[in-house]
């Protein structure tokens, strides 16, 4: 009998017909445990936002429906990975530049979730942004890419969000937070802080 484990599922996964090679069990898998990076950042960078403008944590604060429009800003202003890495797979020619076959394409999260076509002043963060225009960000990816734990993060950073709030209301930053070295990741090395 199969166990319904993840890892005895990659095992037997196919895709189109074939099962998956080694590489794609190991990339999948390390894929569901990249997670605390990920929400690591997505949580400090939005509570940086929070608390860098005393007003917007206040206003949080005060209406806990502002919690899920915080993240999804923050998603967006501040997205936890900033890039992901593709090769093409023909040559093709987008916006005027020619990318040629097999090469090495960064996908630039934060470039499109601060495109002033799509967002109305990209550079602030905003909890009135509306709806629509919000649910446009690109930090956890899009179609096939689409990151697999978002669900999971946006649930713990409302969890986490709400319980600061309860246990800490009268948080405080005590210095700038110091940012990583950026690679793939958008997040803090330091966060110093008192309540």
């Amino acid at each position: 009998m199969l166990s319904e484990d993840l890892i005895s599922l990659l095992v037997v996964a196919r895709l189109g017909g074939r099962l998956l090679t080694l590489d794609e069990r190991h990339r999948t898998a390390r894929g569901f445990f990249v997670g605390n990076d990920t929400f690591t950042s997505l949580f400090l960078n939005m509570l940086y936002r929070l608390l860098e403008n005393r007003s917007l944590w206040e206003a949080v604060k005060a209406d806990r429906s502002l919690v899920n429009v915080a993240i999804e800003e923050s998603l967006r202003l501040d997205p936890p990975s900033i890039g992901m890495f593709r090769l093409s797979t023909h040559r093709i020619e987008l916006h005027g530049v020619e990318i040629p076959e097999h090469s090495r394409v960064l996908f630039a999260i934060p470039g499109a979730n601060h495109d002033p076509a799509v967002f109305d002043r990209p550079d602030e963060f905003r909890l009135d942004r509306p709806r629509e225009e919000m649910q446009r960000h690109l930090g956890f990816g899009f179609g096939p890419h689409f990151c697999p734990g978002a669900s999971i993060a946006r649930l713990e950073a409302n969890i986490a969000l709400n319980r600061v709030l309860d246990r800490m209301p009268d948080l405080e930053l005590t210095e700038p937070p110091e940012r990583i070295e950026p690679f793939n990741f958008w997040g803090y090395k330091t966060f110093m802080a008192k309540w």
